[in-house]
């Protein structure tokens, strides 16, 4: 528990220093003019589409436990066990994630090469949903075109990669027969077998399709944020919010920045002024109240389920599977 607190804490040093750093960038009394402009009565209408996207999330990774036959973890467990992940937001590429197979095996005495792969696997249909929703503005906004295929197209091959067996049985064997490498190979194996199930078509395609509403929703989210700084509901203008919250949260996960601090909140106030046509200032303040509304939300969820499992500290330490 103390590694958590201190990545916390690292966290919102990092965050704080952004915040000073957008206001400098947005001249910091024309920040504060325009947050205190906002109509705040928007943010419980952005509180649910952001709780929507975690819901959606949840029923991917309690179908997820079914596929790789972790059949015992009751509904609300699973639920803690979820959120908690989000408490560990703060790492880089979102590896803190993996607490969720910690509390697993603390919970349940699932094995971690059972359940970790159910968090890489998330974090491919995170990639290729909302690739997929960048992509819906990308007839109107042709940026990045290239950065998007490329990452789709990785992400394909991988996929691909896991799914043909015996090229896996083949290198793991190779594999086994290195000194250095051999006493890692009985857990890669194990990791294997859950990802070649969970990438599988039917699991894969119900996955991409929850990851892709469930994103959408965070949005929308923006799209709510954006109509408390006073623009008009329009269609386009949730076209241009489903585009630039999609490109700018790949942005910040292809950084392996912490939460994507930084990366994600210079490209959505980038993108805001440069699609939406919004104020400097205006473009800073949707920034940083989406990022509270979805980012620390969520880690502050994270932290309730946390303590709502009531887990000693030592079983959540790093362990041999």
């Amino acid at each position: 528990m103390q590694n958590l607190g201190r990545k916390i804490s690292v966290a919102i040093f990092i965050a704080l220093a952004i915040l000073v750093a957008l206001a400098f960038y947005a001249d910091a009394p024309r920040l504060f003019s325009a947050l205190a402009a906002f109509q705040w009565q928007w943010i419980p209408l952005a509180l649910v589409a952001t709780l929507a996207n975690y819901f959606l999330r949840f029923i991917r990774w309690h179908y997820y436990l079914g596929v790789v036959g972790v059949t015992n973890v009751p509904p609300r467990d699973s639920l803690l066990i979820f959120l908690s992940g989000f408490s560990l937001t703060m790492t880089p590429g979102k590896l803190g994630e993996l607490l969720k197979s910690f509390l697993l095996k603390a919970r349940y005495a699932t094995p971690i090469s059972q359940s970790a792969s159910i968090v890489i696997a998330e974090r491919l249909t995170d990639v290729l949903g909302m690739v997929l929703l960048a992509a819906i503005g990308l007839g109107v906004y042709p940026l990045g075109v290239s950065a998007l295929a490329a990452i789709l197209i990785a992400t394909i091959i991988f996929i691909v990669i896991v799914q043909r067996r015996a090229w896996a049985e083949r290198l793991l064997d190779a594999s086994a027969r290195l000194p250095i490498i051999a006493r890692f190979i009985p857990l890669a194996r194990n990791l294997y077998a859950s990802a070649f199930l969970l990438l599988r078509f039917k699991p894969l395609t119900i996955a991409i399709g929850l990851s892709m509403l469930a994103w959408f929703g965070e949005c929308v989210t923006l799209l709510i944020v954006l109509l408390g700084i006073g623009l008009a509901p329009t269609l386009l203008l949730l076209l241009q919010a489903t585009f630039i919250y999609a490109a700018a949260s790949l942005f910040g996960a292809a950084s392996m920045l912490p939460g994507g601090l930084g990366a994600t909140e210079g490209g959505l106030a980038f993108l805001l002024e440069q699609i939406v046509a919004v104020t400097r200032e205006g473009a800073v303040a949707a920034t940083l109240i989406v990022r509270f509304v979805t980012l620390w939300f969520a880690v502050l969820l994270g932290l309730i389920a946390v303590i709502g499992l009531r887990v000693p500290a030592l079983a959540l330490q790093p362990t041999r599977d």
